[in-house]
């Protein structure tokens, strides 16, 4: 009988020292991207090096990968018309939080040819960021 009511403890000892709370570490904080912070993006199209000056740069919020299906400027947060800016043709992007971006320009080269393409940017400080696209005549 009182081996029984040793085992009886020592598993009521072991299911309460198991079942203690411990301290989950505090969740990474995720930067979320979007609008509301001081981030600026200049985005400057290129193809083969040289500037796309007819180009119309599409950004879409917190991810890193383009829309699906198939370019549909709805699917896009934020599309900006290319100006010169210092001589470069530049869709500029102003109040952008830290956090993921996909940036799609779509244009024409200076023989007429259709270009586009996408990158994937991260914006790690609020602070203002050059980012090449690098159009081309697609597939």
């Amino acid at each position: 009988m009182k081996s029984i009511i040793k085992m009886m403890f020592a598993g009521i000892l072991i299911a309460g020292i198991s079942s203690c709370d411990r301290e989950d570490p505090a969740p990474v904080k995720e930067d979320i991207g979007g609008k509301g912070g001081s981030a600026v993006i200049n985005a400057i199209p290129r193809h083969h090096g040289k500037n796309i000056d007819s180009c119309t740069i599409y950004i879409k919020y917190n991810t890193l990968d383009k829309p699906n299906p198939v370019f549909n400027a709805g699917q896009y947060d934020d599309s900006v018309k290319c100006v010169k800016v210092n001589n470069n043709p530049t869709a500029t992007f102003t109040g952008l939080k830290k956090g993921k971006y996909f940036l799609y320009g779509v244009g024409w080269d200076p023989q007429g040819f259709a270009v586009e393409a996408g990158k994937p940017v991260t914006i790690t400080a609020e602070q203002t960021f050059e980012v090449i696209i690098p159009v081309t005549e697609g597939d």
